[in-house]
């Protein structure tokens, strides 16, 4: 009988060790002791101490400063896009704008304007109307290209000009205020990464359905 009662134990046991459904009753030993409800503070309410407690210590006048000290360094100089080095070797590439539709595009109507697999190229009914140059705006040589660039329209036609200037370093506001043209920047590589460029000065435009790429070695540096 011994062996039996140790043999079902180890048979229980083992059951309850691989999850088996067994049913187990469980008892309610009631409350003991003391039970306080949980509180938690508003979150609005500590931001707005917060704050209270940095304008009476003139803290939050401070922070403001210096919130806007650095919003506008940002500003006047972004930071630099990273892998861009100086054009050391001529590279000339090409860019093709083509893209698949990867699903079924629909107007509001729900009728399909493009097809899942259509291939589109925006240059066949946008045109490339102006030339992009990205540069260094901290290297002096290449600003001096840049005003070649620039030169090669009437200056009465400078606000007009087909190039585009774009930094990947520099003061963009402080260039454009000298060069009295529009100087803009590529915010996070967004445009080089997408374009292939490495090296600069690279020099983009149109050529067909396609960009041409032009990573620009100036002559006095071969």
């Amino acid at each position: 009988m011994v062996v039996r009662i140790s043999s079902l134990i180890q048979v229980l046991f083992l059951l309850l060790c691989l999850g088996s459904p067994i049913a187990l009753q469980a008892k309610d030993f009631g409350v003991r002791g003391k039970i306080a409800p949980i509180e938690e503070d508003d979150p609005l309410v500590l931001i707005q101490s917060k704050l209270k407690t940095m304008e009476e210590r003139g803290e939050l006048e401070r922070h403001n400063r210096e919130l806007q000290k650095k919003t506008r360094a940002a500003i006047e100089r972004p930071k630099p896009v990273e892998g861009i080095t100086r054009t050391t070797k001529a590279r000339e590439f090409h860019y093709d704008p083509t893209y698949v539709v990867q699903e079924d595009l629909k107007d509001h109507q729900g009728r399909t304007i493009y097809s899942k697999g259509t291939r589109l190229n925006p240059l066949e009914t946008v045109t490339f109307s102006q030339e992009l140059l990205f540069f260094d705006g901290d290297d002096e040589d290449q600003i001096a290209f840049a005003k070649e660039k620039l030169k090669e329209k009437p200056k009465e036609k400078l606000a007009e000009s087909s190039v585009k200037l774009i930094l990947v370093k520099g003061a963009p506001i402080a260039l454009s205020e000298e060069l009295k043209v529009p100087v803009y920047f590529d915010q996070s590589g967004l445009l080089t990464k997408k374009l292939g460029i490495y090296h600069v000065p690279a020099f983009v435009t149109q050529e067909g359905m396609r960009l041409r790429i032009e990573e620009i070695k100036k002559e006095e540096d071969r």
